[in-house]
């Protein structure tokens, strides 16, 4: 870990040896699930998770997003729960594009009420003719520092750049093409800033990868944006969000971008898993998204646990996460009260389903993943959706 403040605010202080001792005291749970006994002390986090433990407690824990305002009150929900990679940063959708836009110098006053076919209304930026980007305020940033200083390790959310730009208005003039390159020095100065803090996961969503109709041209877009991210990313990790209802027939193009981690829709975009288990490299992350993000229903623990099985048997362990099917939200018409409620339903759930037992080993016979043997579909009985 990084412990230099760099770029730090002028309002942050560099941590005294008190403090420290402090954050070794409340080292993130992630990290202790992937320590080795015989791990220097000195080790650096990125070690800790990239070594393959052979006898990890649990499978870890992640966040996609939370839904409260309060940055602070979402890191301490999550905490509390035993989330071991807690996401921050995170915005509701339908402000999330017009934040984006602030955070990269794009003026706000002018937006327009657009719909995109899987998310729903939101608020539209329009991009100047020629727009130009830089970097106004690293919101990402902002938190991760706030929860570090309090010895809580964080995963930031970034909107991925063709994700933004897609879901922009712009003039006839320019196409995504030639506004990405504008654009992506303000991510690169983003991710470094994030690296400077010490930052060692960051999550890019990209919502477009759900639409099915993608021209071949914005996927070439993605590609060539994760590349040069991945590039400049360093010691950091990129982990892969889609949109809801997983990847569909993108997921081939999906598994061969630069990325070291990926999140599957497994309530949503279950049709992706048999593809998944045969194609997935085992040396990157695989974030399993088993927990309904914001159905009322409560997840079938045991039919889950079957899917997770399936995946040991072809994925290292040490490399799946246990995750809600996408950012934790509470459903229309449900008081602060209830949400909360519901909120720490779906969090229990994640950790119990990567604590309540010890998986069996991969070398134990695990049936053939069939689709239609367990029946893992939406609202089926045994789904994991109830």
């Amino acid at each position: 870990m990084i412990r230099e403040p760099g770029d730090l605010p002028s309002s942050y202080t560099k941590p005294s040896d008190g403090m420290c001792r402090r954050r070794e005291k409340l080292m993130p749970l992630w990290q202790e699930a992937a320590c080795h006994d015989d791990m220097p002390e000195c080790a650096s986090t990125r070690h800790y998770s990239s070594i393959h433990s052979r006898h990890p407690p649990r499978l870890l824990t992640a966040t996609l997003g939370f839904p409260f305002a309060s940055e602070s009150r979402g890191v301490a929900f999550q905490r509390a729960a035993g989330i071991s990679h807690i996401a921050t940063a995170n915005s509701p959708w339908h402000s999330r594009i017009v934040q984006t836009a602030r955070m990269f110098g794009v003026a706000t006053y002018d937006t327009v009420l657009a719909c995109d076919p899987v998310n729903g209304e939101y608020r539209q930026p329009l991009l100047r003719p020629a727009q130009p980007f830089h970097l106004v305020q690293n919101w990402p940033y902002d938190v991760f520092v706030a929860a570090w200083q309090q010895g809580i390790t964080t995963r930031p959310i970034l909107l991925g750049p063709v994700s933004f730009l897609a879901l922009c208005g712009m003039t006839k003039e320019d196409n995504i093409g030639q506004v990405l390159m504008r654009l992506l020095p303000a991510y690169i100065e983003c991710l470094k800033q994030l690296t400077t803090a010490g930052c060692l996961w960051v999550q890019i969503d990209e919502p477009v990868l759900a639409h099915p109709d993608l021209s071949a041209a914005t996927l070439t877009h993605i590609d060539v944006a994760w590349r040069i991210l991945a590039e400049i990313s360093g010691v950091m990790s990129l982990v892969l969000v889609g949109g809801e209802g997983g990847f569909g027939p993108h997921l081939p193009f999906v598994l061969q971008l630069p990325f070291d981690g990926l999140h599957i829709d497994l309530v949503h975009g279950y049709r992706d898993l048999p593809y998944v288990l045969k194609h997935f490299p085992a040396d990157r992350w695989l974030s399993l998204g088993l927990v309904d993000a914001c159905g009322m229903a409560p997840t079938h623990i045991g039919m889950a646990r079957t899917i997770v099985d399936q995946i040991l048997n072809s994925h290292r362990r040490d490399r799946l996460m246990i995750a809600p099917s996408g950012a934790l939200g509470g459903e229309a018409g449900l008081n602060e009260t209830d949400v909360t409620v519901m909120l720490q339903q779906k969090m229990s759930e994640i950790v119990s389903l990567a604590a309540s037992r010890q998986w069996r080993r991969q070398t134990e016979p695990v049936r053939e993943f069939c689709e239609n043997d367990i029946r893992f579909v939406p609202c089926a009985a045994d789904s994991v959706r109830h």
